[in-house]
């Protein structure tokens, strides 16, 4: 069982990824970022004053970091392998949530995934599935 620390730290964690595929292209939409917010929301089941200080304190620490693999440490360590693959559709959902995928988007999804330790395969089935879902 996680204790509150542990499940606050994994919220983050989340948010700094969603936000760096949000960041990619260096254009951070309201769009995206009400995405976003749905999303962990959704993902975490909690409230939206949770998630807007969650979002705050995740893009502060999202602006100082250096990589990605802290943060997927740390889903690697909490999720279960359907976790991830459900996390990885919202990480597509933010992606495509103007609609359009921007290949510094799409590279930043695979390093998620690469770190994530999930399949080449899963993320073109998770892919396709989102590209159907906007058609």
């Amino acid at each position: 069982m996680q204790n509150q620390s542990d499940s606050h730290q994994l919220q983050v964690a989340a948010a700094c990824l969603l936000l760096s595929v949000a960041d990619a292209d260096e254009i951070l939409e309201d769009k995206e970022i009400e995405t976003i917010n749905d999303i962990l929301q959704e993902f975490f089941t909690i409230d939206n004053n949770t998630t807007l200080l969650l979002l705050n304190e995740a893009t502060e620490i999202y602006k100082h970091s250096t990589d990605l693999f802290q943060f997927g440490k740390k889903l690697n360590q909490d999720f279960s392998q359907d976790d991830k693959l459900d996390f990885i559709r919202c990480v597509f959902e933010v992606a495509y949530s103007d609609k359009e995928l921007h290949y510094l988007e799409h590279h930043t999804i695979k390093k998620i995934a690469t770190i994530l330790n999930l399949h080449r395969s899963e993320i073109i089935d998770v892919k396709a599935e989102i590209e159907n879902f906007l058609d």
